[in-house]
């Protein structure tokens, strides 16, 4: 019975799965979410832990214009109209998790770094179009010293510190994906009732696809 069930079960039955984030890959006019840990190489499967997820919505330009992807067997997909550019996504469904005090968590992702200005409240933002430096951008201020961690396409991770104006640069010698994974708690309290919170928990990614450097074999 539920009530024998141990405190630890019962936050991780509660709450998305630790280290674990949604990125977002692209092909043509198909965007899909992942569920897992690039740097594993681990993708969530419907019917498993992908079951966590409860259902994110993708962009392209006004998150306010947000619509449902499609659930499929390891991801969720969405169909983009000729012309998009970077393509984003946003999972706020997660219920607070936490006996006391509760956290909100919410998954943010972008694929692409071809624009240059933000759209969700945590982001990564290429400071040109196409390059290796980028700002952490919250709410739409630099979010000065935040750490971000990057997967390249050998599953070489590498963590790396936000400066002062919020900047971060990493190089990108292989050719594959990139996923880049910012995490910042905001102590802000919301939600009423059973949703409501002490605190938001915002995990988001950016992913983007080099197609010249030096050939990795082994990724998928």
């Amino acid at each position: 019975m539920i009530r024998w069930m141990p405190l630890a079960a019962m936050l991780l039955a509660a709450a998305p799965v630790a280290a674990h984030q949604i990125w977002l890959e692209r092909e043509g006019q198909t965007a899909r979410a992942y569920f897992g840990e690039p740097v594993e190489g681990v993708r969530e499967r419907t019917g498993g832990l992908l079951d966590r997820v409860p259902g994110p919505r993708s962009f392209t330009t006004d998150v306010a214009a947000a619509t449902a992807m499609t659930r499929g067997a390891d991801h969720f997909s969405a169909t983009l109209p000729a012309g998009t550019g970077d393509v984003r996504l946003i999972e706020d469904g997660f219920p607070p998790f936490g006996r006391e005090e509760k956290t909100k968590a919410i998954m943010l992702a972008r694929e692409g770094r071809a624009e240059t200005r933000h759209a969700m409240d945590l982001e990564i933002v290429p400071v040109t179009a196409g390059g290796n430096e980028f700002t952490v951008m919250l709410r739409g201020q630099p979010l000065p010293r935040a750490e971000v961690t990057v997967v390249a396409p050998p599953r070489w991770e590498r963590r790396l510190q936000a400066d002062a104006q919020g900047r971060v640069r990493f190089d990108t010698p292989w050719a594959g994906r990139y996923v880049a994974e910012v995490i910042h708690t905001d102590p802000t309290p919301g939600g009423t009732g059973d949703g409501a919170y002490q605190r938001i928990r915002f995990v988001s990614t950016l992913s983007f696809t080099v197609q010249e450097g030096i050939a990795w074999t082994g990724q998928r």
